[in-house]
């Protein structure tokens, strides 16, 4: 009885091994950006994983996004995979939006201004954390 359960034991380790060899996340940032103009959205340089072999192959699962704005401030934002953005409703949080598309292409921001009159804002802290594996 004691050899099934080391037996088991074993099993379900080398399960949860191969798991985590099939999953990963990679972090990326980029550098400020100004919006200038209502109505006409600025992109962030590409934000891609610094090891792109690590990810190639690989699905998005979860991105994780954050970025800074001045106090008060009513910005647009998205989040773009190539051709594909989701908008995002605030500084920082999460989407599935972009789930199985391939992990090692790189993402970027979009903004624009949300009100006409609104002085040129810089947004800082540009940040994605993006959650993969190989199924898909």
């Amino acid at each position: 009885m004691r050899r099934w359960g080391l037996a088991a034991v074993a099993f379900g380790g080398c399960l949860w091994a191969a798991a985590a060899l099939g999953a990963g996340s990679w972090v990326a940032s980029a550098p400020a950006v100004t919006v200038a103009m209502a109505g006409r959205s600025v992109s962030s340089a590409e934000l891609a994983p610094p090891a792109p072999e690590l990810a190639r192959g690989q699905r998005i699962g979860r991105v994780s996004w954050q970025y800074r704005a001045p106090s008060g401030v009513a910005v647009e934002a998205w989040l773009c995979h190539g051709g594909q953005c989701v908008e995002l409703p605030g500084p920082r949080g999460w989407t599935e939006a972009l789930a199985g598309r391939a992990a090692e292409m790189p993402l970027h921001f979009r903004f624009a201004l949300g009100e006409r009159r609104q002085r040129p804002v810089t947004l800082q802290g540009l940040r994605v954390i993006v959650n993969h594996d190989g199924q898909g």
